[in-house]
């Protein structure tokens, strides 16, 4: 299972997958995760996948200087 960090309650990753939002420990999560992270769950604990991470936030920002051009 793959999914995206929604964000942190308490003791509690929100994690973003295609049918909706679980929640899971955050003993099973590496310590530098962050909201937006993509992280696989690999032997009964979730890994941080850096290169779809960073390819995900490189589209997103592609997305968001077209809007403000767009606007222009």
């Amino acid at each position: 299972m793959e999914g995206i960090i929604d964000r942190f309650e308490e003791d509690q990753v929100i994690l973003e997958i295609s049918e909706g939002t679980l929640s899971f420990d955050r003993e099973l999560f590496p310590k530098e995760i962050k909201e937006g992270d993509i992280v696989e769950y690999v032997d009964n604990r979730f890994i941080l996948k850096k290169e779809k991470t960073e390819e995900r936030k490189k589209h997103i920002d592609s997305l968001f200087k077209t809007l403000i051009n767009d606007g222009k």
